[in-house]
């Protein structure tokens, strides 16, 4: 496959588990959920005219894709959404490293073919890339939101 369909492969991926992130919260109940990542932001930093020698623009490229607000505490979280076919601590942990750098504190959600996977990008780094799977969703949810997923892969 050419390296541009690829690239198009996983740019339709990230944005299925990005949708999938978001309606499975709104589904749950209690959170508000924002887009909040530079894409949705300031979708003129994306083209190709931007270099990436410029701090301020690489901290914007790294923004997390949502901002969530917890309707019963009002805790709102920064949280990067990724898909990953397979989990990996190793790139788990540079996702991890890179977020760090701009957005402390944020979380990273992953959705893979096993399950979804959220914690703390502070949390991430001191386990060496060891990521929680998703807690604060009933699993009877999260299996019916799996199942989407995963029908996209076939």
């Amino acid at each position: 496959m050419s390296n541009n369909l690829e690239f198009t492969r996983n740019l339709v991926k990230g944005r299925i588990a990005e949708t999938i992130f978001a309606q499975m919260l709104r589904a749950n109940g209690g959170y508000t959920v924002l887009e909040f990542g530079y894409e949705k932001v300031v979708p003129q930093l994306v083209g190709p005219n931007y270099g990436h020698d410029n701090p301020a623009i690489e901290s914007l490229r790294v923004a997390p894709d949502y901002a969530v607000i917890n309707q019963e505490t009002k805790e709102v979280r920064l949280i990067e959404v990724k898909y990953r076919q397979r989990l990996d601590i190793n790139d788990v942990y540079d996702c991890a490293q890179k977020m760090h750098m701009s957005w402390n504190p944020s979380y990273l959600f992953i959705a893979t073919q096993e399950g979804f996977f959220f914690d703390e990008i502070s949390e991430i780094i001191e386990t060496n890339g060891r990521i929680s799977p998703l807690l604060d969703i009933p699993q009877e949810l999260q299996e019916k939101y799996l199942g989407i997923l995963k029908d996209f892969e076939r």
